[in-house]
């Protein structure tokens, strides 16, 4: 029994000196120089403490204004955001980043976050608010022109794609809504707007001669020859010839 005691607290002795090697070796970083201010902030980052980690990076801008660590600060901030999930608060910080440092070597990243902040805000339902998605929409195809060769640029197409397709699908819903409500002059505009701001997209031939078959509805037809004529050479083979058709 005295034997398993000792045993014990040898035990105890023992994981209460490597808790205090432990503690000792995770040292607080110095805050008074702009390098421990900055590692301070992402070891806070790292365990989770984002808006901690932030006024450490903010720290940097206020209190060390001529670091060569203010740029990486400033993109930290705006990653303090999206780990928050302030996602708007964080599309204008990756977008501030951009314009205070346009040729720094992040720009295209940071352009890419911007884009995913934004996506993250778009509606599930596209009869909603699509601000946001517009502006997934702007960001990611600034990235793809600016930067062609990024390494983001695949995934920015694919997200502006996305995008693009709940953009399509609500206006096409609109002038749909018009069609049904006997509004032909509206849904021509609707849908024709579709094929002409899309016209690669899957839906672009039914929006064409879903909009020369409301044109013809209306006294204003005097175009109706010529979009008609459009519609031909664009889809020669199209199952919805019938439509256009008087």
């Amino acid at each position: 029994m005295w034997v398993m005691t000792l045993k014990t607290s040898a035990l105890l002795i023992l994981a209460l000196g490597f808790s205090l090697l432990a503690s000792c070796s995770a040292k607080v970083n110095n805050l008074t120089t702009d390098d421990g201010t900055f590692n301070e902030g992402l070891r806070l980052m790292e365990d989770g403490f984002d808006e901690e980690a932030r006024k450490q990076f903010a720290r940097i801008k206020t209190e060390f204004p001529n670091s060569s660590l203010q740029a990486t600060a400033d993109l930290k901030v705006a990653e303090s955001y999206y780990n928050e999930e302030s996602y708007q608060t964080a599309a204008e910080a990756y977008q501030d980043f951009v314009r205070f440092y346009p040729s720094h070597e992040k720009v295209p990243y940071a352009l890419y976050q911007a884009g995913l902040s934004y996506s993250a805000q778009m509606p599930s339902n596209p009869q909603r608010d699509n601000r946001a998605t517009k502006k997934a929409i702007d960001v990611f195809t600034q990235l793809i022109i600016d930067f062609p060769e990024s390494e983001y640029r695949q995934e920015a197409e694919k997200k502006v794609i996305e995008a693009q397709d709940q953009i399509v699908q609500k206006n096409f819903e609109i002038a749909s809504f018009y069609e049904r409500q006997n509004k032909p002059l509206a849904a021509y505009k609707r849908f024709y707007q579709v094929y002409e701001l899309y016209p690669r997209h899957a839906i672009a031939e039914e929006a064409f001669a879903r909009s020369i078959y409301n044109l013809r509805k209306t006294n204003q037809a005097e175009n109706l020859d010529r979009l008609i004529q459009s519609f031909e050479v664009q889809f020669p083979n199209s199952k919805f010839r019938k439509m256009i058709e008087p």
